[in-house]
């Protein structure tokens, strides 16, 4: 029987790829405009490089980038759009609402406080979550089975008892199954699974079936 439900944040909740494109093109347009570089070029360029706020000033010097007034441009127009267009996935709320009134529900998140906390208050994400779980607070991360161990502790559920839903195959599923639960993917994008990824019960698009299918999983 299930009796909980845990969930990822970044790309499962909220699309984190296209915000981090959008987010991107912002404080690329005028590096591209006074350099004469194709924006979505150097956006798609930097998508690659997995480039975060953090690493931007590198990634910029790299592509022979040397006036630190378009440097700090650019650092400033990421940092200062990143939290404030931040989007929950619309229909998020009505999901949560009608799992939460079933089942206990948990946030697992790999990152930093200074990252995942705004997000989670953002998203009002703490109306909905029996438990709230961010790595750097507890001193492990996904994959490793003691941070959903954790998670299941502060539900008071055993591992058979929860379901697991997110999108990274590495973190979410592999992870998940290493702690004994079983998992539902959510792959916003299109990607395959990778070879010898623990198999989830089921792949979402988006958050539009995942009600029915973890009704179904209790049935």
């Amino acid at each position: 029987m299930i009796r909980a439900v845990l969930f990822d944040l970044d790309n499962t909740l909220y699309d984190l790829r296209a915000h981090w494109i959008a987010c991107l093109r912002n404080a690329l347009a005028n590096v591209a405009a006074h350099m004469s570089y194709d924006l979505e070029t150097l956006v798609h360029t930097a998508l690659a490089a997995k480039v975060w706020i953090e690493q931007l000033p590198d990634f910029l010097r790299a592509q022979g980038i040397v006036d630190q007034r378009i440097i700090d441009d650019a650092f400033t127009r990421y940092r200062d759009i990143w939290f404030d267009t931040l989007t929950l996935d619309p229909e998020a709320p009505a999901l949560l609402t009608a799992l939460g009134a079933r089942y206990r529900l948990a946030l697992v998140t790999n990152g930093p406080s200074w990252s995942q906390r705004p997000k989670i208050e953002r998203f009002n994400l703490s109306l909905y979550m029996h438990t709230i779980i961010v790595s750097e607070e507890v001193g492990c991360a996904k994959p490793d089975p003691q941070i959903f161990h954790i998670a299941l502790r502060a539900l008071a559920v055993a591992p058979h008892e929860a379901i697991f839903v997110g999108d990274s195959p590495e973190h979410d599923l592999h992870g998940a199954a290493m702690a004994g639960m079983r998992a539902i993917w959510v792959n916003r994008h299109g990607a395959t699974l990778p070879p010898d990824t623990p198999q989830p019960i089921a792949v979402v698009e988006g958050l539009h079936d995942l009600a029915a299918i973890i009704h179904t999983c209790t049935s």
